[in-house]
């Protein structure tokens, strides 16, 4: 466990494992401890590498109304630093698949690999929920974090996913919840940001994986992005929603397992 110290904030990490880096980047409103049906199998064979985003876990940011993604891409590099790495694979999920995306953009002599889940390219190209899946968005910075978790849950899990899966995974984003004022400088952050017109310049070999019943972010999301991308390959999930670590595990572990493995150094 340790601290990077930026200007204006003092970004959470943490590694787990040994081998090449492997950076995990989470989604809107959760912190790292998110990826904990990911980060330990992963920590078999590679370093992984865990980071709070600016307004989520253990991360501290002093009087920001609006955590941008290429100041969050800048925390990952940052991270990157302190670890004493200078390239890894970056795997980024929803919100971190954005930051994912930046990174790629902004630095990518520091990239070895690039997978992108559930994820959008931004702006006026990314395809849109429907409208009352957008309102929640920004309701549940009004509701309790109990019941945004249950009021998301038809548009976000797989329809067969079980309850107890469910159920795990609110504890433990319940244990770790944003402030509501960090959740909305979140959300703010994303609605100016777009990589779209950047893709086909990220040569890196990527992989995106996308579920088929994800209603938060419509799946034809990760096909517009691996159209766009030069060096792309598409993994979609008949049996996945938005949480398709937790909808469809072993087939997403096995998909990034492959990934690494093909691209290792």
């Amino acid at each position: 466990m340790a601290f990077v110290e930026r200007a204006d904030a003092r970004i959470y990490w943490d590694s787990l494992g040994k081998g090449e880096p492997v950076v995990l980047i989470m989604g809107l409103g959760c912190s790292s401890a998110m990826w904990f049906r990911i980060a330990p199998k992963l920590a078999r064979t590679h370093r992984v590498i865990l980071l709070d985003n600016r307004g989520s876990g253990r991360t501290q940011v002093r009087h920001s109304l609006v955590h941008r993604v290429p100041t969050m891409a800048a925390d990952v590099a940052a991270v990157l630093d302190a670890a004493g790495e200078a390239s890894a694979h970056v795997i980024g999920f929803s919100m971190g698949g954005m930051i994912a995306q930046q990174f790629a953009i902004d630095f990518p002599k520091r990239l070895r690999s690039l997978s992108l889940l559930g994820t959008h390219p931004g702006g006026t190209w990314a395809i849109q929920a429907s409208s009352r899946v957008r309102q929640l968005l920004f309701e549940k910075a009004t509701m309790s974090a109990e019941e945004s978790l249950r009021r998301m849950r038809p548009h976000t899990y797989g329809l067969h996913t079980p309850d107890a899966l469910f159920e795990e995974d609110a504890l433990v984003r319940l244990a770790n919840q944003p402030s509501a004022r960090d959740y909305q400088a979140q959300l703010y952050g994303l609605i100016y940001w777009a990589a779209y017109p950047h893709l086909p310049d990220i040569t890196t070999q990527t992989l995106v994986i996308h579920g088929l019943q994800d209603a938060l972010i419509p799946p034809e999301n990760g096909r517009l992005i691996a159209s766009r991308l030069p060096n792309a390959t598409l993994v979609e999930m008949a049996e996945a929603s938005h949480w398709l670590m937790t909808d469809c595990n072993a087939d997403c572990l096995q998909a990034l397992r492959q990934h690494l493995e093909k691209n290792q150094a």
